[in-house]
């Protein structure tokens, strides 16, 4: 560090970049030192929805774009967005997880159908942008509406907005950069809408995001910045850059003293489809980072550290979504006259389209009893039902010709592999049901009619930095690890990674047979637009009758949003 800093002292921003690389060297090796990560946040969301009002059941769409201000083409860092719908008193009604692409997420969200008529809020962030706190965050206000339920959820008048921050609406200055027109005023139902983004002059290369939304005429959204807080931040935890993807952080101390143990080798376990397995240890002030894969939906994870002699120690594991406390603004829940008639008509088409596609929603993958875990196809496969029974786990390793022995040292039992270069310096990682288990005497007190197979890879293998003398994987026939008694430090966590779900636009194709009820007409985020070319695209008018908006909003490299907004009428069918 100090070196880092007398290097790069005249210029501050080389040393921010110095860090930033160094941190995601470190994370791809398992491994980060404390007190790299500058502590002044190089990253900022903007976000974008179809929508200002919703109706509950329906789907929040949304486009993120990430700034970096420490880089001039403004890549980001972070390759996850986290975003959640919350209150205005910061409580988390939903909250996913979307991988980052060329500095921006797309994606939505489902309101769940209980929710009371009110203000709510649209938030999204990267994992170090908790460093500074939720008044970093990107956010946008929405209204939703529950026509089933006739109570509203509570203003917050009684918030402080003097010290707690204010909400500034920022409705996207004009700029003579881009021109949204359809092919005519007025279509009749089911019509084919063209529509046409016509750049207006050089200034298109200063564009870093567009979306398109056509929605019914005042529902379009606007962005909003939250001021600084006053208050001081409660969450002092460290994060740093997913320049990787999902991550798992935390920090191992002594139980009773709290004192943070450093140079701990400490394990994860993903339970059931998966089958991974890493390994880390903690870094100088006791923490630990897991570079996750792309798995989609929640899966059990365990941790645990390895065998500790004489010394009881706590596993803490970070939250993935933030919960520092914020107070955002409530006013008073209102609508206007046409606002009124536009909710009840799209309250009406939500409840047709329910009734319509409910049914036809995808089903989710099933895990295949034949997929391979992390290290792929093992060497070698004992099935012991196939063997005379025998009364001990030792004798199978033993008996059988098995790469695989049980050996005594000083009075205690451990386990070789015998690879085809003879014993290995370094001792084998040995799991049941894929998690990492170093005491040989729980697995060999295990009854072997618990156990379906023994997978073995007799060779050297490296796994987040750490090198084994093999694997001797056990499965048990119950999926039930066999009985034993896992580590005592280690703590299941039902983690949730990227969402299953997709947009009801990618899963429900026009269909002359369905209605076309749908509130947001169109939706076309991540509009790439290069040296002024003309984007076209096509649409089926709604079957609603009413003024629809073509909103077309974007984001600059300077961070500076934008928008411009046409109309057209949709009648009866003829």
């Amino acid at each position: 560090m100090d070196f880092i800093n007398n290097e790069y002292k005249t210029s501050k921003m080389k040393k921010n970049i110095l860090q930033i690389l160094i941190v995601a060297l470190l994370l791809n090796s398992g491994t980060v030192l404390a007190g790299l990560l500058p502590s002044v946040n190089a990253e900022k969301v903007i976000l974008i929805t179809d929508r200002s009002i919703y109706i509950t059941g329906e789907q929040i769409r949304f486009s993120a774009t990430v700034i970096n201000s420490y880089d001039k083409d403004n890549a980001a860092q972070s390759q996850v967005l986290y975003c959640e719908l919350i209150t205005p008193d910061g409580t988390k009604i939903a909250g996913d997880k979307f991988l980052i692409n060329k500095a921006s997420a797309s994606g939505c969200m489902d309101i769940p159908g209980s929710l009371l008529t009110g203000t709510y809020y649209l938030r999204a962030y990267t994992k170090v942008m908790r460093n500074n706190g939720p008044e970093s965050y990107g956010y946008r206000q929405i209204r939703i509406l529950n026509p089933g339920r006739t109570e509203i959820l509570a203003d917050g008048n009684s918030h402080d907005v003097r010290e707690t921050g204010i909400l500034k609406a920022e409705t996207g200055k004009r700029k003579d950069m881009l021109y949204v027109e359809v092919d005519k005023n007025n279509y009749s139902a089911r019509e084919t809408v063209s529509l046409t983004i016509r750049p207006l002059n050089a200034t298109v290369s200063a564009i870093k995001s567009l979306c398109l939304s056509v929605v019914p005429e005042n529902a379009g959204s606007s962005a909003i910045q939250l001021q600084r807080s006053k208050l001081k931040a409660v969450d002092k935890t460290e994060y740093y850059p997913e320049t990787r993807g999902l991550s798992l952080s935390g920090k191992l101390t002594e139980a009773s003293s709290s004192v943070s143990l450093s140079g701990k080798k400490v394990n994860l376990s993903i339970i059931g489809q998966g089958r991974d397995f890493m390994s880390v240890r903690t870094d100088s002030v006791g923490r630990f980072f897991f570079a996750l894969p792309d798995y989609y939906g929640n899966r059990d994870l365990f941790v645990c550290t390895e065998k500790t002699d004489q010394m009881n120690v706590k596993i803490w594991v970070d939250n993935d979504f933030c919960t520092a406390p914020v107070r955002l603004p409530s006013p008073e829940f209102t609508l206007t006259e046409q606002e009124k008639q536009n909710a009840y008509q799209m309250a009406v088409n939500e409840q047709i389209s329910s009734k319509f596609y409910t049914d036809t929603l995808p089903e989710q993958r099933i895990a295949r009893e034949d997929e391979y875990a992390f290290y792929g196809k093992p060497s070698a496969i004992i099935y012991l039902d196939k063997y005379v029974q025998l009364p001990t786990l030792e004798e199978y390793f033993n008996e059988l010709p098995s790469q695989v022995k049980v050996r005594t040292r000083k009075g205690e039992k451990y386990f070789v592999v015998i690879g085809s270069r003879g014993l290995s310096f370094y001792e084998p990682l040995v799991m049941v049901d894929w998690v990492a288990v170093d005491e040989p005497s729980k697995i060999l007190a295990v009854s072997p009619q618990n156990i379906a197979r023994l997978e073995i890879v007799n060779e050297d293998y490296i796994k987040g930095g750490q090198t084994y003398g093999g694997i001797i994987s056990i499965i048990s026939k119950k999926g039930d690890f066999a009985g034993i008694d896992l580590p005592s430090t280690g703590i299941f966590i039902n983690y949730r990674f990227l969402p299953e779900q997709k947009c009801n636009d990618e899963i429900f194709q026009d269909n002359p047979l369905l209605p076309v009820s749908k509130n947001t007409v169109f939706w076309k985020p991540d509009i790439n637009i290069q040296n002024g070319n003309v984007e076209k695209f096509d649409f089926t008018a709604p079957e609603t009758p009413g003024t629809y908006s073509v909103v077309l909003e974007g984001v600059t490299k300077n961070g500076e949003i934008f928008s411009t907004t046409s109309t057209f009428e949709v009648g009866n069918r003829k």
